[in-house]
């Protein structure tokens, strides 16, 4: 491993965009949106997205990612990404998560909604119409 170590998630936030970071979470929920596969991990201080990319994840299972990069946006939010040198190992014990089930699926739909709103400004996902627009048009 190439980057620190983090005792917990919340670390994160005082780590520097680029940085290769090491950590344990569980991945509490997995989505795709426009060929990006992203998963949202959690342990007992934070809840974070993390673009996966072409790895394989099981939701619930716990993981150690090494050498995953910091991606550090405007007001302090922080986020995970994978390269080509990151891997995954998974653990034999589980990565307690102490938020709730509601702020986790909060959090998911919320991270979900802002990744569709970049992929149909980026063009990977059609533009959203009303359901009522007619069968068959994306939403």
């Amino acid at each position: 491993m190439k980057g620190a170590t983090l005792r917990s998630l919340q670390e994160l936030k005082s780590r520097k965009d680029g940085e290769d970071v090491a950590f344990r979470a569980r991945v509490l929920r997995l989505w795709d949106v426009g060929g990006l596969r992203m998963a949202l991990a959690g342990d007992e201080s934070a809840l974070v997205r993390v673009e996966i990319g072409a790895v394989v994840l099981e939701e619930g299972r716990s993981y150690e990612f090494r050498d995953s990069v910091v991606r550090a946006y405007p007001g302090g939010w922080h986020s995970l990404s994978f390269t080509a040198g990151s891997t995954v190992v998974p653990l034999g014990e589980n990565v307690m998560t102490a938020q709730s089930e509601e702020y986790i699926e909060r959090t998911y739909k919320i991270l979900a909604g802002i990744q569709r709103k970049k992929g149909r400004a980026a063009g990977r996902i059609a533009p959203w119409s009303h359901p009522s627009a007619g069968a068959g048009k994306a939403r």
